[in-house]
């Protein structure tokens, strides 16, 4: 999975929460759809406390042409889907 901003760039989520870009295209199984409404970045910093287990990660809901909603997030610059809502 690829989220991309307008330009092409993969958007990315800094340290602080902030994204590089807008999202405007999700790349899924070698099909791009556009994204028409987006929502996040929802930051996650969990199991802070034991350093062999601690996640760090951001969410987004993301609105695409093709009439589903999904919700995406980026861990270690890597992005996936964790729910599909149709």
């Amino acid at each position: 999975v690829e989220v991309l901003d307008p330009s092409g760039r993969p958007v990315r989520v800094t340290g602080r929460g902030e994204v590089t870009g807008p999202p405007d295209r999700l790349v899924l199984d070698g099909r791009t759809c556009r994204v028409m409404g987006w929502a996040g970045p929802w930051p996650l910093d969990q199991r802070w406390w034991d350093p062999r287990r601690h996640r760090r990660l951001a969410r987004f809901q993301l609105v695409t042409d093709d009439g589903a909603a999904r919700l995406v997030a980026v861990e270690q610059q890597r992005w996936s889907v964790l729910a599909v809502y149709d």
